[in-house]
Order: C-alpha cells, then sequence, then structure tokens
C-alpha cells in the first residue's frame, strides 16, 4: 500500500498532464479506495482509535474516580 500512496504522491506533484491526468487520477483512487486492502486498512485504524478511546476514558475514570496510583488528585 506505500507505494501506492507513493506513486499517488508522486503523480499529483509531478503531473503536466492536464485536466485529463486529474481525470484519471480520480478513478485510481476509486479503484485504490474500493480495494480489499485499503478497507482493512481504513477499519484497522478505527479499531485502534477505538481501543485508544477506550484505554483514555478508563484511565480517566480512574483518575477522577481517586484509584490510588494513578498519580492524578481530585480538586474540588
Amino acid at each position: 500500500m506505500g507505494a501506492v500512496i507513493g506513486v499517488f504522491i508522486g503523480y499529483v506533484l509531478g503531473t503536466r498532464a492536464g485536466p485529463e491526468g486529474w481525470v484519471e487520477l480520480k478513478r485510481s483512487l476509486k479503484v485504490i479506495a474500493s480495494s480489499d486492502e485499503a478497507k482493512d486498512i481504513v477499519a484497522t485504524g478505527f479499531s485502534v482509535v477505538r481501543d485508544l478511546l477506550g484505554r483514555g476514558s478508563e484511565i480517566l475514570s480512574g483518575a477522577l474516580g481517586g484509584e490510588s496510583g494513578s498519580g492524578l488528585r481530585r480538586v474540588a
């Protein structure tokens, strides 16, 4: 997938094909976006973010609940 992104960036930065080049680029992006690999990458990203948010909320609720060892103190 990294190679595809590299080709895309190179094409965008180096293109001199005019409007036809942009039409071709849009077509290529649709193919990439509909690929199973791209869908897996997006799903994995959402899963990681959901996990991080869950851990963050656990840490925050523990800190606000006054669990010992958290290093945070309740104010007011």
